[in-house]
C-alpha cells in the first residue's frame, strides 16, 4: 500500500468518525421538545381510542411518541400521586378514556366541556379484562390547546 493511498484511507476515517461526532453533538444539545408550540396530530378522542382499539400496531405508528391534539369531552378532571393534574376524555367505550398528563394550566377546565389537548402520545394501556377495566389512551406533557 503506498503512502498516498494511506492517507486517503486516513482522511475517509477522520471525515466519517468527524460526521457521526457532530450528529450525535446536535442530538444531544438539541434540548427537549416544545409541545407548547409545536404541531400536532388533530384527532377526535374517540377517533383516537378507536384506532387503537381496532389495530394497536397501526395506531402505534401512526400516533406513539407524537405529538397529538385531541379533541373530546372532559370526563373528570384530578390530580395523581405527583399532585399533576389529569384529565379524562371521554371515549365512545363504556369505561375507556384518554388519559391526559399536564404541564400547563389548568384551573378553568371543568366536566362536560369540550376542550382541545396536546401531548405526546404513549398509546393504550392493558387494563384487565378478568376485572372489566378497559386500556386507557395515554397524552403525556400536556398543554391545553387554544
Amino acid at each position: 500500500m503506498t503512502t498516498k493511498t494511506k492517507r486517503i484511507y486516513f482522511f475517509t476515517v477522520i471525515g466519517i468518525l468527524s460526521i457521526g461526532a457532530a450528529a450525535v453533538l446536535y442530538q444531544y444539545n438539541k434540548g427537549p421538545l416544545n409541545i407548547k408550540n409545536e404541531s400536532g396530530i388533530p384527532v377526535e378522542a374517540a377517533i383516537l381510542y378507536h384506532a387503537f382499539l381496532k389495530d394497536s400496531l397501526q395506531a402505534g405508528h401512526t400516533y406513539s411518541n407524537k405529538i397529538v391534539e385531541s379533541t373530546g369531552l372532559v370526563a373528570q378532571v384530578s390530580k395523581n400521586q405527583q399532585n399533576q393534574t389529569v384529565i379524562l376524555l371521554m371515549t365512545n367505550e363504556t369505561g375507556a378514556f384518554i388519559n391526559c398528563t399536564m404541564e400547563g394550566e389548568t384551573d378553568l377546565v371543568k366536566e362536560d366541556e369540550k376542550v382541545i389537548i396536546k401531548g405526546i402520545c404513549s398509546g393504550i394501556g392493558l387494563g384487565d379484562s378478568d376485572l372489566g377495566i378497559t386500556g386507557d389512551v395515554y397524552l403525556s406533557r400536556c398543554y391545553l390547546s387554544k
